[in-house]
């Protein structure tokens, strides 16, 4: 292989792996797991607290969805739920000390302009599923389900990125495990304290041979539009690195967020 594109390949996995290095990774292995001394929010509703790591044990308190508790250390016992196997957690809550099944803790939680998303896990049909519960008035909350398409992903609230009429954007920003393998992310907005399923895109980049590559580039980013999302993809195969000779193909389209939804922008 030739000096510089290898070169080339070290250095977009270099990008590959640096990229979310200063992130919190989520991930279906036992290996992210709950640690102990964590905070940790009920992603369940009328949680049990038991005394001991069974399902049949007795109960301390039962709890709301969303409050927090302390995780003091994982047990080996594990049961089934939504498809996935977790264990037990031995936790505290306000003194209180029991256990409660893993699946009912959240994994993540995000607070948009005073409304509150807690984060949880799936199995269906041998596919994965990130769970979104979105915390409603009076103990109620809405539940919406996403594919993941890696075993490892990240959580990001990146703001309004300058767009009006809206209170924030969420993204569920998927990990390839390596470059040359599928990546991307989903993009969710919050209007009117409700999350809204915006776009699922997709990037892959095997260097010094090819990419195809879909972002959304928002107001505030370089190249930005006042009120504009503009999407743009990209396809590029390198025909010769060492003469930096390479093929595009471009797409781009401008939206607006009109309605709870995307519609193309006209002058």
């Amino acid at each position: 292989m030739k000096a510089k594109q290898m070169l080339s390949i070290l250095t977009l996995l270099a990008i590959c792996l640096f990229t979310n290095a200063q992130e919190k990774a989520h991930c279906l292995d036992a290996q992210c797991g709950f640690q102990p001394g964590q905070v940790v929010y009920l992603f369940g509703d009328q949680v049990q607290l038991r005394a001991a790591p069974t399902t049949n044990s007795k109960v301390l308190k039962t709890l709301p969805i969303g409050m927090h508790v302390v995780v003091l250390e994982a047990h080996e016992n594990s049961w089934r739920y939504k498809g996935m196997d977790h264990p037990f957690y031995k936790v505290d809550y306000k003194g209180t000390e029991g256990y409660i099944l893993g699946g009912l803790l959240a994994i993540d939680k995000k607070e948009i302009q005073g409304r509150t998303h807690l984060f949880g896990l799936a199995s269906i049909a041998d596919e994965n599923y990130l769970l979104i519960r979105t915390l409603k008035d009076e103990g109620k909350f809405q539940e919406k389900q996403l594919q993941l398409s890696h075993s490892t992903f990240f959580l990001k609230d990146i703001g309004v990125k300058g767009l009006p009429n809206l209170e924030g954007i969420l993204f569920v920003d998927f990990v390839a495990e390596a470059c040359g393998i599928e990546g991307g992310g989903v993009y969710l907005f919050q209007d009117a304290g409700s999350l809204h399923h915006v776009a699922r895109l997709s990037q892959v980049a095997d260097a010094g041979i090819y990419y195809f590559w879909e972002e959304f580039i928002f107001p505030t980013d370089e190249g930005g539009l006042p009120g504009k999302i503009r999407y743009k993809k990209e396809i590029g195969k390198y025909m010769d690195t060492a003469a930096h000779w390479k093929k595009t193909q471009t797409e781009t389209k401008d939206f607006i967020w009109d309605n709870n939804a995307l519609a193309l922008a006209h002058e």
